[in-house]
């Protein structure tokens, strides 16, 4: 057994501590990788505050090693089919397979008994990545081709989950003709509520649709994050000052803020779309009233709530990634604002001002 360097919660109590814990330096069958960087996200901060319930150890443990966005380097493998070798650059994926049909077929973010089949590393059930070293599965693990994207990798986790809303996206469009007449969506409007990193991924990929795209919250914002919107040609209006588009397309929420959805469902176009991804608990509930049904029914507005992603969306995560290095003259980088060390626990206590991404690097 070896004192490795961890960062863990005693969940669902909540609180830190950044020391170490004992762990077998071998696991038959298994990967061993240590991290190089590790995103913060607000489910590490629900989780350190007590706020997140879904939230339990690892059984047999009074902790839980937290971090679940993590780019890492493979100290020792065995033969694989994934042709991961030592010294490789791998993103572990956070949601494991249940038994459920769609966690059989890969698909285990659409977890079919997610309230009893689902393990999340550093979330439900299993210890995450904020350690010196750990060990995982191969098949857990995604390569990463070029070693350069190595730090810009840490955004594939929040990236996999805008993959999978825009394949849900996909989906609905084949209902109606969503296309303008022109056969493109440059005429379409997309909304997204929030300017946090998933926002901006969003935003990202919302562009690759060529729609024109608006970011919209309830303050103003500072330079350096209008600099990435104007940057990816982008729009920005605080909704409680300004007026933005009088119809929308397509509608994305990362704020989980319930009064903030309702007020732009309402501005939904004719068979327009809202995907659901931001949860916020704390969020005041907001009334559903008999006109705003009238409003959704009438105009046959989709909703769909988006959650998690499978080992295809990382994958399709880590290549547009990549394509947005190259094509945004580095605008992409911009969304890591802040790189942090191991011991600097108190970034996951308090999140600092105009953050979009901040990492741990180890």
């Amino acid at each position: 057994m070896e004192g490795v360097m961890t960062l863990t919660t005693s969940a669902p109590g909540g609180g830190i501590s950044y020391g170490r814990i004992n762990m077998p330096d071998y696991k038959d069958g298994k990967a061993k990788i240590r991290p190089v960087y590790t995103g913060i996200c607000g489910t590490d901060r629900a989780e350190i505050a007590g706020h997140l319930p879904f939230a339990y150890n690892p059984t047999g443990q009074n902790y839980m090693v937290i971090g679940h966005e993590a780019v890492c380097q493979v100290i020792d493998i065995g033969e694989n089919n994934s042709r991961i070798r030592p010294g490789d650059y791998v993103i572990p994926i956070v949601r494991r397979r249940g038994t459920c049909i769609n966690c059989r077929i890969g698909r285990q973010d659409n977890c079919s008994d997610a309230d009893n089949d689902i393990t999340e590393a550093g979330i439900r059930g299993a210890d995450g990545f904020n350690s010196e070293y750990f060990f995982d599965s191969p098949e857990n693990l995604i390569k990463v081709n070029d070693s350069s994207m190595a730090m810009l990798s840490t955004l594939t986790e929040p990236a996999k989950n805008v993959m999978k809303a825009f394949e849900i996206f996909d989906k609905l469009t084949k209902r109606s003709i969503f296309e303008a007449e022109d056969s493109t969506y440059i005429s379409k409007n997309c909304l997204i509520i929030g300017t946090g990193s998933e926002a901006f991924l969003y935003a990202f990929m919302a562009r690759e649709y060529d729609m024109t795209v608006y970011l919209t919250n309830r303050h103003r914002l500072l330079e350096e994050k209008m600099g990435i919107i104007e940057g990816i040609h982008g729009l920005f209006y605080n909704y409680l000052e300004e007026n933005g588009p009088d119809k929308i397309d397509l509608l994305i929420d990362t704020s989980g803020d319930p009064a903030a959805v309702m007020k732009f469902v309402k501005k939904l176009n004719y068979n327009g779309i809202a995907i659901l991804f931001g949860t916020n608990g704390a969020a005041p509930n907001s009334q559903l009233t008999g006109n705003d049904l009238n409003y959704i029914i009438e105009h046959n507005i989709a909703i769909s709530g988006s959650v998690d992603g499978s080992k295809k969306h990382y994958m399709d995560a880590i290549g547009y990634l990549e394509k947005w290095r190259s094509s945004s003259g580095g605008i992409i980088n911009k969304l890591i604002t802040g790189i942090y060390k191991p011991e600097d626990t108190e970034i996951f206590r308090a999140k600092p001002p105009e953050e979009i991404k901040s990492i741990i690097k180890w």
